[in-house]
This record gives structure tokens, C-alpha cells and sequence, in this order.
């Protein structure tokens, strides 16, 4: 994700686009990938990626916001990092609207239990955040769970407590 991706995210929100909006342009681009190929060719002019613009937003609903946006990403060049703005536009919502997106994964469906030491794991680190966990199956592990957030890793495997102990006893 490049920083350009990050600050047009950044510019998007600040227009006032929410998730829900965001997620019917990603869902645009993923129905109709053509489109995508139109408003990128240096061979079209910018005055019909305009109105292919205002068409086909206007067909699927979308805000007067999110076309004069992409009017402007097209007339810039960065039309074709949509999917990298858009995944850095989730990434700064959920940072101002203090959501904390993990995912928790477990050898089969998470136990009650499990989830609520996580949860308790999770409010501990980030007390300030609302706690949207995904719950993920993996046969690899014998038994507890692995939390994922961000760049993070919160190992409570059984695997992931018998390194921790070898290494408490060996002393590296």
C-alpha cells in the first residue's frame, strides 16, 4: 500500500464517505472489473470517463461524494490504486471510530471460554476500542487459540505455551 493510497484514504474520509458507501464501491469494481480497465486507458478521453462515471455510480446508487472522488482520483492517476485506497480507508475508519478488527483462530469452533479470555485479552491492550473478533478454524492446532491483530500475534496455543515454557527453561 503506498502512502499515496493512505493520504487518498485519508482525503476520503474526510469528505465524509462511510464504511457502508465503501464497501458498495468496492463491490462495484468487483462486479464490474471492466470498468476499472475503462477509467485507467490513457486512450479515453477524460470528459467520457466522466460521464461513464456519473452513469454508472448513479445506476448503483452512490453519492454525488463518491463520484466527484473518483472523478478526481481518475483526473489524478490514482483511479487505479481503488482497492488500495479503499482497504486504507477501512484501516483509518476503524482508527477513528476506535474499532479494534482480530481474528481469532481455534482447532475447532471457539469455545465461550475462549472467546471471552481473547476478549478480555484484546480490552486489555486496546481499552479504548470496540472488539469485532472473526473466528477462524485451523486443524493444525491441537488445542487453544491464536489472536491476530494488526502486525500482532497472541499465541495461547498449545504449542505456542510449550515454546514459551522450553525457552523459559532453557533461557533464550
Amino acid at each position: 500500500m503506498t502512502q499515496e493510497a493512505i493520504n487518498n484514504a485519508k482525503v476520503l474520509y474526510r469528505l465524509g464517505a462511510t464504511r457502508q458507501e465503501a464497501d458498495e464501491l468496492r463491490e462495484l469494481y468487483e462486479l464490474t472489473p471492466e470498468l476499472l480497465k475503462v477509467l485507467t486507458s490513457p486512450v479515453i478521453s477524460i470528459h467520457k470517463k466522466d460521464a461513464v462515471i456519473e452513469k454508472i455510480y448513479q445506476d448503483a446508487g452512490l453519492s454525488k461524494v463518491l463520484v466527484n472522488y473518483t472523478k478526481m482520483m481518475c483526473r489524478l492517476g490514482y483511479i487505479g490504486e481503488i482497492e488500495d485506497i479503499l482497504d486504507a480507508f477501512y484501516l483509518y475508519w476503524d482508527r477513528q471510530n476506535h474499532i479494534l478488527r482480530a481474528e481469532l483462530t481455534c482447532a475447532g469452533t471457539p469455545q465461550p471460554e475462549e472467546e471471552a479470555e481473547a476478549r478480555k485479552i484484546l480490552a486489555e491492550k486496546y481499552p479504548d476500542c470496540e472488539i469485532v473478533l472473526t473466528e477462524k478454524e485451523d486443524e493444525n492446532l491441537l488445542g487453544g487459540y491464536i489472536i491476530k491483530v494488526h502486525h500482532k500475534e497472541y499465541d495461547r496455543s498449545y504449542e505456542g505455551r510449550l515454546r514459551q515454557l522450553e525457552r523459559k527453561l532453557t533461557g533464550r
